[in-house]
């Protein structure tokens, strides 16, 4: 969404932001530290429970990628949709696991000319292919897009719009048979069954914005958010870690699924932050970049600042402010030309052997 669309939602771009940097404190001050990645303690104190919660920025994303795909999705044409996706989203990833994987192997010396490793990656298929992720934060973009697959295919229909909300209850029916009573794989990955919830938030409250709030509006979202719920406590790593054991009880999941959904919530129908269009613009458009790249290459870089006894806080510090500005890097130099180039391509390929999609 451009600056200039009078339905740019600029709240949104700030969340965005925020939620990538909180997920960002969760591995440098939390997670990394536990699994002893960073080569510094976790941290103590009220930092450590807000470090310790981080990983809610994964549904908070979901819960905007929900509501903005409805929004871009409208008046469009299936594959102009698919196309602005991939345009969107791959060429920042191509440049960002590129980055991390070469900077790994500079810094870790590991993954050297192991091509097959970037290969696997660059069609982010790693595990099909019996390769691990570059890095671990990749499996949210795979999610991403079978999400992206299911409204492609369901816009191909011509009822995305037309029935969503019923939709949405048949997506929340498949998820909450699958949890608790299927546990079937493949039904799990193929429909998200963890986090249908978050994607149906952000599609209801669209729906909401663009209409009026209804009953079914209300009854969707309170299904949604007991989904959600569910989905935290599954996401909830904690058990994962060593000597910490402190997995969310349905309770706790609860109340991070409301505050999860609260927080997109007032970023779409409060009052719009006082805050320049053009830098609301600019953190949403590093958000996804510094999100791709920040875990393991700050692992490693904490690991040499340690060796170097440097303060756990300064060393912190040192890492966001150096993954920030690669991020705005990658971003202005590298993505946004990328996506420039590639647009172009794409819209000469497309629109010789669719000329149809010039009127959609």
């Amino acid at each position: 969404m451009k600056p200039e669309n009078r339905n740019y939602y600029p709240n949104l771009d700030i969340i965005r932001f925020l939620a990538a940097f909180w997920v960002m404190l969760a591995h440098y001050g939390h997670i990394g530290p536990y699994m002893g990645l960073t080569g510094y303690g976790p941290s103590q104190g009220i930092a450590a429970l807000f470090f310790q919660y981080g990983y809610l920025g994964v549904p908070i994303f979901f819960i905007l990628s929900g509501f903005v795909i409805a929004h871009v999705s409208t008046d469009i044409h299936p594959l102009r949709f698919m196309s602005n996706r991939i345009l969107r989203l791959m060429p920042a990833f191509w440049i960002c696991m590129t980055v991390s994987f070469l900077l790994i192997a500079l810094l870790d010396g590991t993954n050297i000319l192991n091509l097959k490793l970037w290969f696997a990656n660059l069609l982010l298929l790693p595990q099909t292919l019996g390769h691990p992720f570059v890095d671990g934060v990749y499996w949210t973009l795979v999610l991403e897009f079978v999400f992206y697959g299911w409204v492609f295919i369901l816009l191909l229909s011509d009822v995305f719009h037309k029935h969503l909300l019923k939709i949405c209850s048949i997506w929340l029916g498949i998820s909450f048979a699958n949890i608790m009573l299927l546990e079937n794989r493949i039904i799990e990955l193929v429909f998200i069954t963890y986090y249908a919830g978050a994607f149906v938030c952000g599609l209801v409250m669209w729906h909401a914005k663009q209409n009026r709030w209804t009953a079914p509006h209300a009854l969707l979202m309170v299904i949604s958010g007991v989904s959600l719920s569910l989905g935290i406590k599954h996401l909830g790593i904690q058990a994962q870690l060593p000597n910490f054991s402190n997995q969310p009880d349905l309770l706790v999941s609860t109340i991070c699924a409301i505050l999860s959904i609260g927080a997109v919530a007032i970023g779409i129908f409060g009052k719009i932050i006082p805050i320049k269009h053009s830098f609301a613009v600019m953190l949403g458009a590093i958000s996804y970049p510094l999100y791709l790249i920040h875990q393991e290459v700050g692992y490693i870089v904490l690991q040499k600042l340690a060796e170097l006894r440097l303060n756990p806080i300064q060393a912190v510090t040192l890492v966001i402010l150096l993954v920030i500005t690669l991020s705005y890097i990658v971003h202005q130099a590298c993505e946004k030309p990328i996506r420039r180039f590639l647009k172009s391509e794409m819209a000469y390929f497309v629109m010789s052997r669719f000329p149809r999609l010039n009127q959609s």
